[in-house]
């Protein structure tokens, strides 16, 4: 699965967030032994890219990762509730607008801890 219309079959409230920007796309990641065990959402900017994990409506965990060098980071987070979450997401400013988060939180590559709970 890659297409946005597919994750709003599973996730309905992705709605409000993709509504605001259509780049986003959508995998569905397995562990193992080939169980669904995460959506995964990501819209790219030039040297952002905003990242979605959804395990379930009760653990999701957003983040604005920066791209533009190979070190990077984490300049942004939030974890909880799904809705919570993409609420979040959806009032974070783009990358280079005023008030937008810049600096590295945390350096090197990113990838969500095994449980988000």
């Amino acid at each position: 699965m890659n297409s946005v219309s597919e994750a709003l079959q599973l996730y309905p409230e992705l709605a409000v967030l993709v509504g605001l920007n259509t780049l986003w796309t959508f995998w569905i990641l397995t562990d193992s032994l080939g169980r669904p065990e995460w959506l995964v959402g990501v819209m790219s900017w030039p040297e952002h890219s905003d990242a979605l994990w959804i395990a379930d409506r009760q653990h999701a965990l957003a983040a604005r990762l920066h791209v533009a060098t190979p070190d990077g980071g984490i300049v942004w987070r939030c974890s909880g509730a799904l809705t919570t979450t993409i609420d979040a997401l959806r009032s974070l400013p783009a990358p280079d607008a005023p008030g937008a988060p810049r600096k590295i939180l945390k350096p090197g590559p990113f990838w969500p801890p095994a449980r988000l709970w």
